[in-house]
């Protein structure tokens, strides 16, 4: 059945009117997600680390992982240097970095995937491929990965990595060892390797209570702050740091309390609640294609082939 331009724009115009007055409630921010006392996590600890990074290529054995030296990463100028490699990446998902302060001191600082309590990775992701596991871990589907990298822009922790040399890519990020060590009951490999003590694998509540006691029995040595406790809403890595020692110098930025997938939900469902950004889109479009339609029609009538 052929419709006039004008008719068809009356019908769009209609379909909009009709969802924004049929009724439907905004849509509201949902509440906070409490942790589980269940949650599994680590605790790292920046005023015992040594830097040895016996962590690390625990985390690449585990992993079955290259080290720097096969990639050539852990030279600069034909010199090897201490930071190899220098960020997270497809090859790296534990990564020991020096600070040093203005009299020189060293203090390191482990990176990993946070495993946030409300992983905003997880809320990002449009197919599912990244979820909060009944153990604490935020555990990635690769099958399930449709490769918008929408995950990569949502962290607040810059975690997750592209494997952008591959034909078919994936996303890499710390597991914690959820698929062999975990499902075991077994701590995790960077835990296990660390000689000095400075990661500490348990549960999220007795690290937080274990964190505390540290605090309180050593208030010179340590800053008065679990960082991961409520930053956020919370991550079940944690982290302590030397009392001279801003947690924002060791690349751990000063978050609010609110999730970010919190924020993030409640701006999509203020902007989507009745659907009309949507319809509006797609009545344009398909006014474009009747357009286009009709000048096809007009200049087959004339007896051209050519398109205004």
């Amino acid at each position: 059945m052929d419709i006039s331009r004008r008719k068809f724009f009356k019908i769009s115009a209609a379909a909009g009117g009709m969802a924004a007055c049929a009724g439907v409630r905004p849509a509201q921010a949902r509440e906070a997600i409490v942790p589980d006392p269940n949650w599994y996590g680590m605790l790292n600890d920046s005023a015992l680390c040594i830097g040895c990074k016996a962590c690390q290529s625990a985390c690449k054995i585990e992993n079955k992982l290259p080290m720097e030296s096969s990639l050539g990463d852990d030279k600069q100028f034909g010199a090897p240097i201490y930071d190899s490699p220098r960020g997270l990446s497809e090859h790296t998902y534990t990564l020991i970095q020096l600070h040093q302060d203005d009299s020189g001191k060293p203090t390191f600082v482990k990176r990993q995937c946070m495993h946030c309590v409300d992983p905003a990775c997880a809320s990002a992701c449009i197919v599912g491929a990244l979820k909060k596991q009944p153990t604490g871990d935020v555990k990635y589907d690769a099958g399930m990965c449709m490769g918008c990298r929408y995950c990569m822009v949502a962290c607040p922790y810059n975690v997750p990595q592209f494997e952008w040399h591959k034909a078919i890519p994936v996303i890499s990020k710390c597991t914690l060892c959820n698929e062999t060590r975990l499902k075991k009951n077994q701590p995790t490999a960077c835990s296990t390797a660390c000689p000095v003590g400075a990661i500490t694998f348990g549960k999220r509540e007795d690290l937080l209570r274990l964190a505390k006691q540290r605090i309180k029995e050593q208030p010179e040595v340590y800053l008065d702050h679990v960082y991961g406790e409520t930053e956020v809403g919370g991550t079940n890595v944690l982290h302590l740091t030397k009392k001279n020692v801003s947690f924002a110098s060791l690349g751990l930025p000063a978050f609010g309390h609110k999730g970010v997938a919190i924020l993030t939900e409640s701006i999509q469902h203020r902007v989507f609640q009745y659907f009309i950004p949507p319809i509006a889109i797609y009545s344009i479009l398909g006014g474009v294609m009747y357009l286009n339609q009709k000048r096809k029609k007009n200049a087959g009538t004339l007896g051209g082939d050519d398109e205004y």
